[in-house]
């Protein structure tokens, strides 16, 4: 896993959908939310840590650890 380099806020997830899906800012930010809801729904569910920017800018799920041994098993 490509190193860590910090965490995604709202308006950095908003930041990332203006720049990747040519949104504006006030429809960025409303899909931001939803993208955010989304996150916190699977990381209660158990499926995710986490979520976070990686060192080339992309933006990734960090799995539990059940989750990540799952798909080491599947590969």
């Amino acid at each position: 896993m490509s190193n860590i380099i910090e965490s995604a806020t709202l308006d950095d997830i908003a930041l990332y959908l203006q720049r990747e899906e040519s949104l504006d800012s006030d429809s960025a930010h409303a899909a931001a939310q939803q993208v955010l809801s989304n996150f916190i729904e699977m990381r209660n569910k158990g499926l995710v840590k986490g979520w976070y920017f990686d060192d080339f800018g992309h933006l990734e799920l960090l799995p539990t650890d059940s989750v990540q041994s799952w798909i080491d098993q599947t590969k």
